[in-house]
């Protein structure tokens, strides 16, 4: 074979392997196979009669299942197409809309300026009254005053155990003035540390503070009502720093004592037995 000819061979298998390559590695279309993705929208009316509640309806296309977000940092709540939201305080939320289709999930978001506040239901909710009858501490005489664990076994990781010196004179005052809710901790002089803030699970800075809260009887999981607070751990926290997020669940309340619940229902959750102080 000349040089000619072992050039065009080649050249000729080379081409053949590039077709093959091409037609052998063709693109699936996977998601028209699953079918049409939806694709999120939605529209909102004020409630005649209901101070701050919002109508919001899914206008979305090809969707069969719906999630909400009513910009409450309370996460995603599993709502029909068609769905009421109600907002305590003044401020803009953006609302979202998670649309599931067969074929993808799409999300739709709207802003819904409240203007005015509407404390009265809180007020005068028996629980929301529980809570802030008096200032609250960390049971001293519980064998499990805190917990660790998940949504259906919420000491799984961890039983409980005494709570350490620097605990026992730690208060939560949760009040309500000049149109504001507010959350006092008091650490009287050290904080205890958790996993997140070294040394870890021991004593460590004060770390008291003052925050805004909210409280609403609306509850994803077990509990009576739903305490958020601002900001994430270790800056803002109640009864230890590694909580998973400043979601806190009222498991049982009463005059005297109080169950919390941290994290939600899809996180490492703290358990936590309060008494009156």
């Amino acid at each position: 074979m000349n040089n000619k000819s072992f050039v065009r061979h080649h050249c000729l298998l080379l081409l053949a392997l590039i077709t093959l390559f091409n037609f052998g590695c063709k693109d699936e279309d996977y998601a028209s196979k699953l079918g049409t993705p939806a694709t999120a929208a939605f529209k909102v009316t004020k409630v005649a009669g209901k101070a701050n509640t919002y109508l919001l309806e899914s206008t979305s296309q090809n969707a069969y299942r719906y999630q909400w977000d009513f910009g409450q940092n309370e996460g995603l709540k599993s709502a029909g197409a068609s769905t009421e939201a109600y907002f305590i305080s003044k401020g803009t939320y953006n609302v979202k809309l998670y649309a599931y289709g067969e074929g993808g999930y799409d999300i739709a978001t709207q802003p819904i300026v409240v203007e005015q506040d509407d404390f009265t239901p809180t007020l005068n909710n028996a629980n929301y009254q529980l809570l802030t009858a008096h200032a609250w501490k960390l049971d001293p005489a519980s064998l499990a005053p805190i917990t660790v664990g998940t949504e259906n076994n919420p000491s799984e990781y961890f039983g409980g155990g005494a709570l350490a010196t620097c605990q026992l004179d730690d208060e939560y005052i949760f009040s309500f003035a000049n149109n504001a809710f507010k959350l006092t901790y008091k650490a009287n002089g050290q904080t205890f540390n958790g996993g997140n803030v070294d040394p870890n699970y021991n004593c460590g800075n004060d770390r008291s503070y003052e925050t805004a809260f909210t409280f609403s009887t609306t509850v994803q999981g077990a509990g009576l009502a739903t305490i958020t607070i601002p900001g994430t751990p270790p800056e803002r926290f109640i009864g230890v720093t590694d909580v998973s997020s400043n979601n806190y669940r009222i498991i049982s309340i009463s005059a005297t004592e109080m169950i919390l619940r941290s994290g939600k229902t899809t996180e490492a959750v703290h358990q936590m037995r309060f008494v009156k102080k």
